[in-house]
């Protein structure tokens, strides 16, 4: 792929607007997501209002959920791109390499972990009797997901360490039109409901 931002010979000023600018918008459209989920989600006739109740209990986990793959490639993305900018593409190459593995492993624990637990967790943040089917029935799906929201949003930090800030911000995009699509489908079409809407985020 033929470089689209030249970290280390590229004015400073130009690559901070080609840069800084398309990861704002990919941050601005990555909260489409929970928003459609929820237009959607409100909109389920009878039990709208319910479900919507019972999937924003799962914010809290969701969020924690996503810090982790920030804490990984929030610190490995920086090392990335001092290594290329020393021009050790090598040693680029294997904190990519280490990156991958500690997002595939921490998705691997944390769908481990938080699964069994899921029940006390959800009751924890808020749940109630009446909430609880509709947050359980999302966070299964979700967290059963885990792997690919840690992928998504880890990967999308090393390309943008690599200067292809607009990659990034494409792949942010096609994942939140895909939700929009997905969304209707999965919960009306099909008739999945709540879990259809976290399936459509998932795989989105």
């Amino acid at each position: 792929m033929a470089l689209e931002n030249d970290l280390g010979r590229d004015p400073i000023r130009s690559l901070v607007l080609r840069i800084a600018l398309p990861s704002m918008l990919a941050q601005f459209v990555s909260v489409l997501y929970s928003i459609v989920d929820r237009i959607y989600i409100g909109n389920i006739p009878e039990i709208g209002d319910i479900a919507l109740a019972g999937v924003g209990v799962c914010g809290p986990v969701v969020t924690m959920v996503g810090s982790v793959a920030s804490l990984i490639c929030l610190g490995g993305s920086p090392l990335i791109g001092m290594s290329l900018g020393q021009g050790n593409e090598e040693r680029a190459k294997r904190i990519l390499s280490n990156c991958l593995l500690m997002l595939l492993t921490a998705a691997a624990v944390l769908t481990a972990v938080i699964l069994p637990l899921r029940r006390p967790m959800l009751y924890l943040f808020g749940a109630s009797d009446v909430t609880y089917p509709y947050a359980n029935a999302y966070f299964t799906v979700y967290i059963s997901g885990t792997v690919f929201a840690l992928l998504s949003t880890g990967l999308s930090q090393l390309i943008l360490a690599q200067g292809f800030a607009k990659v990034s911000m494409r792949l942010v995009l096609l994942g939140a039109v895909l939700n929009i699509v997905l969304d209707p489908i999965f919960m009306f079409a099909l008739g999945m409901g709540v879990p259809g809407a976290a399936l459509a985020t998932v795989l989105s």
